[in-house]
């Protein structure tokens, strides 16, 4: 080949070159555009953006000014190592984030990212996303520098936080609206019914009915309409509970009051039943306890309902109060048919029970758990105690007056 044909040859081969490299220029900027691209749509809150730089050689961290500030450092002053960072990093989050920076280090996976709860200079809480991804390594291949961005992502969290107290809020509203409905479809129901239909019988015919058997219906109306009140009351009660919108008060509770409540509320009933009630106080003690008077009229009127309708006839139901170590001990003791440590577990629990008195008197068990509820949301003591056949003790525990 001459030497003309050879210069042109090589002048044709070195334009290919410089082609193919121009070309590779265009698709490598065309590869980081898309690149870019891609990270600003996976990043839409990029306005919080940060830059940090780790020398896993020198232990150090350099992160530029607004991920120092967000820390609520000095960008001009406060330099940090790489164990700074870490400790700054919340100990529920900490083993998370260091995992997740080991596995990208030891090459299980492509790109360092996480998030994490971080604690500022001042003890305040953020949310920060990181990712970031190996730049350089030293001479026998071991990470030596890794680069990153971080965002905050506290109000986004905080946002999330919101939405799902809300929903659960919004669920719980639902769970208590669902079950109102239910006690008062078929218990509230089946009580007014009761009352209406007597009343019924009476209109329809009341020449049909003797003294005996009036005094009799008279009887059952004034029960019917006893338990539908005790049942609205209970059910208005634990939704105030469940929904939080029930506030109680601190004040000076006389017990002989609350117990006098309690007698002329169930007095009637008692004497029907044929259940001797009696209260039993300390004659030379005016009792006090500190505590809302009508929070402990709803746990002892449940408490003294749940001993009616589990006493036969001829039995004992005595309500009593004496002084203790740290306040004052209130009662409601029975001689009824009492339970097995299995339902005392389970009323412990919270678990709504229904079971037939001893004149098959009919209940939801929702008396037990409004009371469970209002305790739960004071500094008293909840007492329980009871065996199969040998009766049942309710009470509390309460601070006194000093």
């Amino acid at each position: 080949m001459k030497k003309e044909e050879r210069m042109a040859y090589l002048q044709e081969k070195l334009q290919q070159c410089k082609e193919e490299v121009e070309l590779l220029k265009r698709e490598k900027f065309e590869l980081k555009h898309q690149q870019m691209e891609a990270e600003k749509l996976q990043f839409p809150w990029a306005g919080n953006l940060g830059h940090w730089e780790m020398d896993l050689v020198n232990r150090k961290v350099i992160a530029n000014p607004l991920k120092i500030e967000a820390l609520e450092y000095d960008p001009k002053k406060d330099h940090f190592t790489i164990e700074d960072f870490v400790g700054m990093i919340h100990p529920e989050d900490r083993d998370r984030a260091y995992q997740d920076m080991k596995d990208h280090l030891i090459g299980k996976k492509p790109v360092y990212e996480t998030e994490y709860k971080i604690v500022t200079r001042t003890g305040k809480i953020k949310w920060f996303y990181d990712r970031g991804v190996i730049i350089k390594r030293t001479e026998d291949g071991s990470p030596h520098t890794v680069k990153g961005i971080v965002f905050d992502i506290t109000e986004q969290k905080l946002a999330e936080q919101r939405l799902i107290e809300s929903e659960r809020e919004l669920k719980k509203t639902n769970q208590i609206k669902d079950q109102m409905m239910r006690i008062m479809a078929h218990d509230l129901k089946n009580s007014l019914g009761n009352v209406v239909n007597i009343f019924e019988l009476m209109l329809q015919d009341p020449e049909f009915f003797e003294a005996k058997e009036e005094d009799e219906i008279k009887r059952e109306v004034f029960e019917a309409s006893q338990n539908s009140m005790t049942l609205l009351e209970n059910l208005l009660h634990w939704a105030h509970v469940q929904q939080g919108t029930m506030k109680l008060e601190k004040e000076e509770v006389r017990i002989a009051a609350l117990f006098k409540n309690i007698y002329d509320m169930f007095k009637i009933h008692a004497m029907q039943k044929g259940i001797d009630l009696c209260i039993e106080l300390p004659e030379d003690e005016d009792l006090i306890a500190i505590g809302d008077f009508n929070m402990l009229s709803t746990v002892f009127r449940n408490f003294t309902n749940n001993a009616l309708k589990f006493t036969n006839k001829g039995g004992r139901i005595t309500l009593s109060a004496h002084k203790n170590q740290n306040g004052v001990t209130i009662q409601v003791v029975d001689n009824g048919t009492g339970m097995g440590e299995d339902m005392i577990q389970r009323i412990k629990r919270k678990e709504s029970q229904s079971n037939t008195g001893t004149e098959n008197e009919k209940g939801t068990g929702l008396g037990l758990l409004i009371s469970k509820d209002l305790i739960d949301g004071t500094d008293a003591k909840w007492i329980i105690a009871s065996a199969e056949g040998k009766g049942t003790t309710m009470g509390l525990k309460i601070p006194s007056k000093p």
